[in-house]
């Protein structure tokens, strides 16, 4: 498996397995485990709000109703790990994709994007993927390489 076998299905859809904005935290512990890891932050119900299984980092309402509100996966690691469908269990791959093989993998993939303006700031650019509203963030190194994926909820819910 490679960083851009995980990468270009989430750019496609938003998803990765059961993770996705608007679900339940519940439903994607079932399907993955329990985290691995999960932030120092606490919402209103004393819970964590942040949660990961190594690359992939989920973030919930601060309240109790832990509805996901949004997905990150941090690729700008020598190394990167991705939960398998084996709860528990990870897999690794290199990280550091660069923009060029993630635009010749989105296209092979027939998968369109556009560039986004908000992000596309010195030292960086961003792409946005219409059909997921998943953002690809790159930064300059040698040649500009993939920081971070993302989707988040743009409509607050309310809970309660």
């Amino acid at each position: 498996m490679t960083a851009l076998d995980a990468l270009i299905p989430f750019a496609q859809t938003g998803r990765i397995g059961a993770a996705r904005v608007g679900a339940q935290l519940k439903d994607v512990i079932a399907a993955l485990g329990e985290p691995w890891a999960h932030g120092a932050s606490i919402g209103a119900d004393g819970l964590p709000y942040l949660y990961a299984y190594g690359s992939l980092e989920i973030a919930t309402c601060q309240a109790h109703c832990q509805v996901i509100e949004s997905i990150a996966i941090q690729t700008d690691l020598p190394t990167m790990e991705w939960p398998t469908r084996e709860p528990g269990r990870a897999a690794t791959f290199p990280g550091y994709p660069t923009y060029g093989d993630v635009l010749r993998t989105l296209a092979q993939a027939g998968c369109r994007w556009e560039e986004y303006e908000p992000l596309s700031l010195e030292g960086q650019c961003a792409i946005r993927v219409p059909a997921s509203d998943v953002i690809l963030v790159f930064e300059d190194a040698d040649e500009f390489q993939l920081c971070n994926a993302s989707v988040a909820q743009h409509r607050p819910h309310t809970c309660g």
